[in-house]
């Protein structure tokens, strides 16, 4: 028995991850399915499910942490300003499946937010490789490109922005370069 309940809770958890989408695009989030007005965005590379479609809008469900003391962003790990998607300070936010953090760690949690339909990728790997092309090919024009691992993942965004407007990446695509900074830090730990 207990067997076929393992059996069973493997298979649940190989099939949620399965709906695991990604954008290498930044995603317009709205609070209800009509409104108009953009309530948060949703950055490239973060994994996200659907939850339900409706006409050309998709209810998502997004998850990371949240620092209490900064309750309108959500983020990718418990220890690091690595934004998975930020919210208009004014936003009512209902944050789902919420887990306290430990000595001093930031809550985990889910939530609900509309999305207009779009194309997304099943993986992130072939958008991480366009980062780090857009990166290799663009950030090195001035001077020697610094290394993906030589700063910190808080370091990594004002750095980036810093130099952004010498390189040729489009405005569409910095958030995507600056999340493969970040996830390829000195300091960030894969698989936490």
């Amino acid at each position: 028995m207990k067997k076929l309940i393992f059996f069973l809770l493997a298979s649940f958890s190989l099939c949620f991850a399965k709906n695991e989408l990604f954008s290498d695009k930044v995603i317009s989030l709205y609070q209800n399915k009509d409104d108009t007005k953009v309530i948060g965005r949703l950055l490239p590379t973060n994994a996200f499910r659907i939850v339900k479609t409706e006409g050309d809008k998709l209810l998502l469900e997004i998850s990371g942490f949240v620092n209490p003391k900064a309750p309108s962003v959500l983020y990718f790990n418990d220890y690091q300003r690595i934004i998975v998607a930020a919210f208009s300070k004014n936003a009512k936010l209902h944050f789902i499946k919420q887990s306290k953090g430990k000595n001093g760690k930031w809550n985990r949690a889910s939530i609900q937010m509309w999305a207009d339909k779009a194309d997304f990728a099943k993986s992130d790997k072939e958008m991480l490789a366009r980062a780090s092309s857009l990166y290799t090919e663009n950030c090195g024009i001035c001077h020697t490109a610094h290394k993906i691992n030589e700063f910190t993942a808080n370091a990594w965004p004002a750095v980036f922005r810093s130099m952004a407007d010498r390189t040729g990446i489009d405005k569409a695509d910095r958030w995507l370069v600056i999340e493969y900074l970040q996830k390829n830090a000195k300091d960030f730990k894969k698989g936490k």
